[in-house]
């Protein structure tokens, strides 16, 4: 069965060993999908992802949720702790 595991760059949590989080999909609203891909940000140092546009497959984890997940109020994600480490200055 296969597992998720997180698109966000430097994250390596999947869904098979890291049971207790959760995997969302990119929203299909527009400008919340936009908002979701400016703070991905998957272009790094080459800029091979500077297109990146996400598939069903691709899921960010719920630890970068303020609260640890996903909600109403909590709807896109903001917790990115290694921002800027590999990005062209």
């Amino acid at each position: 069965m296969p597992g998720f595991t997180c698109c966000v760059p430097g994250c390596y949590n999947n869904s098979h060993r890291d049971k207790a989080l959760h995997f969302y999909t990119f929203p299909k609203d527009a400008e919340l999908r936009r908002l979701w891909l400016k703070n991905v940000s998957r272009a790094g140092v080459s800029g091979c992802f500077s297109t990146f546009q996400p598939t069903t497959g691709h899921r960010v984890c719920s630890e970068h949720f303020p609260g640890g997940r996903k909600s109403y109020l909590v709807r896109v994600p903001t917790i990115f702790p290694l921002r800027g480490v590999n990005e062209r200055k």
